[in-house]
């Protein structure tokens, strides 16, 4: 997350390599991010606490990532949608109410970091829960999701290489590596799904279902913490 954040705003600044790399290691983040909420709303003994809870944090962290990106909300705003579309797949209000749940989220979405095809990982993570093929079907939306826009772009199929992935993680939104250019931002949608993809899939398939040491506040207050640190930065190297 924060590579991938370092490499958006510090793009003119750093190293192309280095930049695509920082870019292509933050393809790890929402779908642990996803899974992991997943895993907390099927341990959870106070849903209520834990949607306010991750609405709380949402709110604050809008506040630094608004003033990095704009108005786009937050990736814990995506989150919160897809604990919705959990809750209304739990309830089974009528046949087919999570699927409604998940394309009204997806359309509710749209507008959001890893909107639209968020809560659709996070509904397919959930599907299949504990068997890890959901995790496989996850994943391969968001690679198609990612990867076809890319690949259109880069072998000139005419595709305007617009990321299906709303929000700060797609390319035209400003501050981003769009910087650097059309080819090299697709570039760097190419290793966001191959790296980052790749190291989720490796680290959620060794999931051994144990919970490990309890960290969620420090993750929650790091998420705004670090993006106004980030914007702390850039003003002082890039003089907004």
């Amino acid at each position: 997350m924060t590579a991938n954040h370092c490499a958006n705003i510090f793009a003119g600044l750093l190293p192309l390599e280095v930049t695509l790399i920082l870019y292509g290691l933050g393809g790890v983040t929402f779908p642990i991010m996803a899974f992991l909420l997943v895993e907390g709303f099927h341990y959870t003994s106070n849903l209520r606490a834990y949607a306010l809870r991750l609405g709380i944090f949402a709110a604050i962290a809008q506040v630094p990532y608004s003033l990095l990106w704009g108005a786009t909300p937050n990736v814990l705003f995506t989150l919160l949608v897809g604990l919705l579309v959990l809750w209304v797949q739990r309830r089974n209000f009528f046949s087919g109410a999570g699927l409604l749940a998940v394309v009204l989220a997806c359309l509710l979405t749209a507008p959001f970091d890893w909107g639209g095809i968020g809560p659709v990982m996070i509904y397919l993570m959930a599907l299949d829960r504990p068997s890890k093929r959901g995790i496989l079907s996850a994943l391969a939306v968001a690679c198609v999701a990612v990867l076809l826009p890319a690949l259109s772009y880069l072998l000139q199929t005419g595709g305007d290489g617009a990321s299906l992935i709303t929000g700060e993680m797609g390319v035209g939104a400003f501050n981003t590596i769009e910087v650097l250019g059309w080819r090299w931002a697709m570039v760097g949608q190419v290793l966001y799904a191959g790296i980052g993809f790749s190291l989720a899939a490796l680290l959620l398939w060794h999931y051994n279902g144990q919970r490990g040491r309890s960290m969620k506040w420090f993750f929650y207050a790091y998420y705004p913490g670090h993006l106004l640190v980030l914007w702390a930065l850039a003003v002082l190297a890039l003089g907004w």
